[in-house]
C-alpha cells in the first residue's frame, strides 16, 4: 500500500491544503493519505488553536474523501511532536507499506535540522512541494520534488482576515467558514 503522510498545523485548514491533499493523492497514486494535525509542535511555541477544533475542521474538509483519513495521533500525544516519531507510529499502523512524507518547500529548506532526518529518508520518500520564496538544497534519492501551483494565501493571512472581519469565503469551504463563525474562532 502507498501511504501519504501530510502533517501540518491546519490552523485553520484552507482551500490550499485541500488542493494539495487531492493533488498529491492523484499525482503519487496513493492508496491512502493521512492528514495529521500537529499536537505540540517541535519547531515553535505552541500558539495554535485547540487541537480538537483543528482536527474537527480537517474532518469536515475531507468528509467525502474515502482515500483521506484524518489522524489524531499527534493531537492526542502529550509529547512534543516530531515527524520521525509520527512516521514510526504510522509504520506500526500500516506495516509493509510505502510511505510518502509530504512537506512544503518552506520546511524542506531546513529539513537537515529535523530530528533523525536521515532515518526519515531511509523509511520514507520525502515529497517536497513548491512554495514561493523557498529553495530546498538537500539531495537524496528518496526526495521527490513536485511542481504544483502556487497558492496565494496562508493560514496566517486567513486568521488575520477573520480578526479584521473580512470575508474568507474564497479561502475555505463554506462548511469551514461556518464552523469558524459558529465557534467564534480566530476573533480578537
Amino acid at each position: 500500500m502507498k501511504i501519504g503522510i501530510y502533517g501540518g498545523s491546519f490552523n485553520p485548514i484552507h482551500n490550499g491544503h485541500i488542493y494539495i491533499a487531492k493533488f498529491i493523492l492523484k499525482k503519487l497514486k496513493l492508496d491512502k493519505l493521512l492528514i495529521i494535525p500537529v499536537g505540540n509542535p517541535s519547531h515553535r511555541e505552541n500558539s495554535l488553536l485547540d487541537g480538537k477544533l483543528r482536527l474537527e475542521m480537517c474532518k469536515i474538509a475531507f468528509r467525502n474523501e474515502v482515500q483521506i483519513e484524518i489522524s489524531d495521533i499527534e493531537i492526542n500525544s502529550k509529547e512534543v511532536c516530531y515527524t520521525y516519531d509520527t512516521l514510526l507510529e504510522v509504520i506500526k499502523m500500516y506495516p509493509n507499506s510505502e510511505y510518502f512524507e509530504i512537506i512544503g518547500e518552506d520546511s524542506g529548506a531546513y529539513f537537515q535540522k529535523w530530528k533523525n532526518y536521515e532515518e526519515i529518508l531511509k523509511l520514507s520518500k520525502v515529497v517536497i512541494l513548491q512554495r514561493k520564496g523557498y529553495t530546498t538544497t538537500i539531495k537524496n534519492q528518496n526526495i521527490i520534488h513536485i511542481k504544483n501551483k502556487f497558492l496565494n494565501f496562508s493560514s496566517t493571512e486567513l486568521r488575520k482576515a477573520v480578526m479584521s472581519g473580512y470575508s474568507i469565503e474564497n479561502m475555505v469551504p463554506k462548511e469551514i467558514e461556518e464552523f469558524i463563525k459558529n465557534n467564534k474562532l480566530y476573533m480578537k
